[in-house]
């Protein structure tokens, strides 16, 4: 997998940033819940403290989120060295073909798609909406959402054999539990 130190330095830094501007989103979504659960601050400073930090959180999941992807569409060391970088697509042969899972393309994809869609709902939400366009771009947004990281969960079940071995491993229940999270 680690064919030259430019592959290697790439790979490792895209997992890195990956792994760092997620846990900030899930840092922010945290923040909420502590405003909320202990009524932190004024009424009037709720819109700030809330969705705000939502948002941000928000882009720094998703951006997490295609960092991942970024470094799975890439995974062909060839093109990597002749810096010829895929940014939004590839095909499922080309991943396939390097042996990875057709479960890791797809579920990486389906948890960029509902991060996407997740933001969308993010964003809506700091203006006053009509009823029917709250539910365009605020409710079904985070139900797609909510449906894709269910089965980018489910991907993840696939992966982890989690169907095929007993519940012993650390990765098993991380998989478990993060399929359950879409629900």
């Amino acid at each position: 997998w680690y064919p030259t130190v430019q592959t290697y330095s790439f790979r490792r830094t895209i997992a890195f940033w990956g792994a760092v501007t997620t846990c900030e989103g899930c840092l922010l979504f945290l923040w909420i819940d502590l405003i909320t659960t202990y009524a932190i601050g004024t009424p009037e400073m709720l819109y700030e403290l809330t969705k705000v930090p939502n948002l941000v959180g928000g882009f720094f999941f998703m951006a997490g989120i295609y960092l991942s992807w970024f470094e799975l569409i890439n995974m062909d060391s060839e093109k990597l060295n002749a810096n010829k970088l895929h940014y939004f697509w590839v095909s499922i042969e080309s991943v396939t073909d390097l042996g990875i899972e057709k479960a890791s393309y797809v579920g990486s994809l389906t948890y960029l798609i509902g991060a996407v869609f997740y933001t969308i709902s993010q964003v809506s939400d700091f203006w006053e909406l009509t009823p029917g366009v709250h539910s365009v771009l605020i409710d079904w947004p985070l139900i797609v959402g909510g449906l894709m990281f269910f089965l980018g969960g489910f991907c993840e079940l696939k992966i982890n054999k989690v169907f095929e071995t007993a519940p012993t491993r650390l990765v098993w229940w991380v998989a478990v539990l993060n399929c359950y999270g879409g629900l």
